[in-house]
């Protein structure tokens, strides 16, 4: 039965819902798009950027943000230098490095995810490799473009070692791990939470591989850190400042529940081998969630450990100037500490 006064509410109604459409669509328009490249190619350690992208914390911040692969920390410093990508994840003691060899388009770091260094030489115990002497001679797997290749002075620095030759082998990452296991390598040169599971996943044991990692030998460094260019940085304030928010929100929900952060890895490639990934997250989080940041919060920087990974660095790569601290890590960025504790 046709009724006049239906129609009337119908028709009334038909504003406001184009009000409401038009809201959505201003506010999905008013979205920053972001770019952001991991140091490495997808994995279980880069679960805090997928779960803050499943759980909608960028899009809070009002950010698009598109999350893919990289090469190797110094590629993504080169790229994100270029202004390619706005973001990238890469170890401190490469940007620092890349800083001082590219003046002209210097990164800064934003949020320092790693407290702890995962950089390392990773070999296996029947190659009676021990000490970083030991390495002397030896294949590793790692070229040029690798975040320990370009580090590896810090290092031979740190153990006394700067005459050991180390010959690198300039592969793709993928062939590390079956490299190793076929023996045409006696080891791998990255971090330990991504090359360790490379080789547990070719059949190698976890007790069966020997890490020479660098915190072991002097050079406890920051690892990975958030990082972009200064002047994005500058232009772009309330974009780093949501983002950063975003990844430290991703950061602490995958410490709290890393089992449901696989999942979430686990819906985007299902080809991800469950235990495999169980290990390579459980080295990421314990180089994330160490006593320091239990206690004091995340990316709260101790200024002479951030002095000593500067020095580190200056000092393995005869560079001409030291920089200061705030030009290599800011604070400017960050949300409140209590934001940053882990509850």
């Amino acid at each position: 039965m046709f009724h006049f006064k239906q129609v009337l509410c119908r028709l009334a109604l038909v504003p406001a819902a184009l009000a409401l459409a038009l809201l959505s669509t201003s506010a999905g328009a008013q979205r920053k798009d972001v770019k952001m490249m991991l140091d490495w190619v997808m994995q279980g350690t880069h679960a805090p950027f997928f779960v803050a992208q499943e759980k909608g914390y960028y899009k809070e911040g009002g950010l698009n943000v598109s999350v893919e692969a990289g090469k190797g920390a110094t590629n993504v410093a080169v790229i994100v230098a270029s202004g390619t990508f706005d973001f990238g994840w890469v170890d401190l003691p490469t940007m620092i490095k890349f800083n001082a060899q590219n003046p002209g388009s210097p990164l800064i770091a934003t949020y320092i995810s790693f407290d702890d260094s995962p950089l390392a030489v990773i070999t296996l115990k029947s190659k009676n490799i021990r000490s970083v002497k030991d390495l002397h001679g030896r294949k590793i797997a790692g070229g040029p473009g690798t975040a320990v290749h370009d580090t590896i002075s810090i290092l031979l620095k740190a153990a006394n070692a700067e005459g050991v030759k180390i010959n690198f082998l300039a592969v793709q990452p993928q062939l590390f791990g079956p490299m190793v296991a076929r023996g045409e390598a006696d080891g791998t040169a990255g971090f330990t939470n991504s090359n360790i599971p490379a080789l547990l996943d070719v059949g190698i044991k976890l007790e069966d591989i020997h890490p020479i990692r660098y915190a072991d030998f002097g050079a406890n460094l920051y690892g990975l850190t958030l990082v972009t260019t200064r002047a994005y940085a500058e232009k772009n304030p309330d974009t780093v400042r949501a983002f950063v928010r975003a990844v430290n929100k991703g950061t602490i929900d995958t410490i709290k529940d890393p089992a449901g952060a696989l999942k979430i890895m686990k819906a985007r490639d299902a080809m991800m081998k469950d235990n495999i990934e169980k290990v390579r997250l459980d080295i990421a989080l314990g180089l994330t969630y160490t006593d320091w940041v239990k206690k004091n919060g995340m990316s709260v920087v101790q200024p002479k450990r951030l002095k000593q990974t500067i020095d580190s660095v200056v000092d393995a790569y005869k560079l001409p100037s030291s920089p200061k601290p705030e030009d290599v890590y800011t604070e400017r960025f960050l949300p409140a500490v209590a934001e940053r504790m882990v509850k």
